[in-house]
């Protein structure tokens, strides 16, 4: 019996505000609004958002589990490729979003930005623009 292959991976963040993190990935990344679920307090309990063919699921976090940061940088950054990284670069910068990582190339071959969404999570946007070039004593496997 064969393995079907799964057609996307869409993960499910967990955020203090899907109202704010809409918000910021709708009108300052230019994401679609996909679906969203409001809670009996008229807040967003859930939220899909897509760019492309990249979905994102952003749920409430839950408030009862123990030792969870939910402050500064979260340990999950997400990885989106864009079919131009310089114009998308420049649509976000016109948007007002802080970039917290310039336009640069990397040596695994993407030419990367980052910002830090209201969450704290890291979002790099890439596109491929050439062959790895792995730093002195690395090795590809």
């Amino acid at each position: 019996m064969s393995n079907p292959a799964p057609k996307q991976v869409m993960p499910i963040i967990s955020v203090d505000s899907v109202d704010a993190i809409r918000t910021f990935y709708v009108e300052k990344l230019g994401f679609d609004h996909v679906m969203g679920v409001i809670g009996k307090d008229g807040q967003l309990d859930f939220c899909t958002v897509v760019l492309g063919g990249a979905r994102l699921m952003f749920m409430r976090a839950q408030a009862d589990l123990p030792g969870r940061p939910r402050s500064g940088k979260q340990p999950v950054e997400i990885y989106l490729e864009v079919a131009d990284v310089e114009a998308y670069h420049a649509l976000v910068k016109k948007r007002g979003v802080a970039i917290s990582d310039p336009l640069t190339v990397q040596w695994w071959g993407d030419r990367t930005f980052k910002v830090l969404d209201p969450g704290g999570y890291e979002v790099w946007f890439y596109q491929n623009v050439g062959e790895p070039k792995p730093p002195k004593g690395a090795k590809i496997v």
